[in-house]
């Protein structure tokens, strides 16, 4: 991910990356349904007998976030997004949300308590996210905080609280899949953020904020809230 110091709407590419979203998830589910034979064909999907719940569970929460990135993308988030990272990015949410709608679908028993759990960290997770994004775009609306770096509300406990709020996000769809894949998927995601997306992002606020965010990252967690 490129951190230019320049803001672009990126429309095309923004809707590259909900198009692959919306791919996914819905793709899975005519699948596991059943209700597209030539989309059966081409995947060379056989079929499942799992359980109705679990699909339409992960169908729910995967329209829900949908809606949340889409209001995500076009209001709150001002970047550049680039050909290359907007292909590639839309390809792996196509990938991750496809995984996460069939292994859901293959779901052969009722809806349990890990599954509930895993909402609830879904919803955790969404909030999160979205509550930090909001919060920091509100504040950059007013003409005195142009030029000064947000450390306040979600963000006082987390300098990447957004990141947080999506690694548990994902973390809870994993669960709805009872799937070990889904989980590696999930670390993977954490791993990236960590050791790419951060150290990225840090090294754009430094040049950009240098004294601000050297004091901010002083006195704040890097991602997650009182422990790292």
């Amino acid at each position: 991910m490129a951190f230019k110091d320049r803001h672009s709407p990126s429309i095309l590419m923004k809707s590259l990356l909900i198009l692959g979203l919306l791919g996914g998830i819905v793709i899975s589910t005519l699948l596991t349904t059943g209700n597209s034979i030539w989309l059966s064909e081409l995947f060379q999907y056989e079929g499942t007998t799992g359980s109705a719940a679990h699909l339409w569970l992960m169908f729910a929460c995967g329209m829900f976030y949908v809606l949340r990135f889409i209001i995500g993308m076009f209001v709150l988030m001002q970047r550049n997004i680039g050909w290359v990272e907007g292909l590639m990015t839309s390809l792996l949410f196509f990938m991750m949300f496809y995984l996460f709608g069939i292994s859901a679908g293959k779901q052969s028993e009722a809806l349990g308590l890990v599954d509930y759990f895993g909402v609830g960290i879904f919803l955790i997770g969404s909030y999160i996210n979205f509550k930090a994004d909001y919060d920091r775009w509100k504040w950059k609306q007013l003409e005195s905080n142009q030029g000064k770096l947000y450390t306040s509300g979600l963000f006082k406990y987390s300098m990447h609280i957004n990141y947080f709020g999506d690694s548990l996000t994902y973390l809870g769809l994993a669960m709805i899949t009872h799937t070990g894949v889904c989980y590696l998927i999930v670390f993977g995601i954490c791993l990236n953020f960590i050791f790419y997306q951060i150290p990225q992002l840090d090294k754009y606020l430094l040049e950009r904020y240098t004294d601000q965010f050297m004091s901010y990252r002083v006195n704040t967690k890097k991602f997650i809230p009182f422990i790292y």
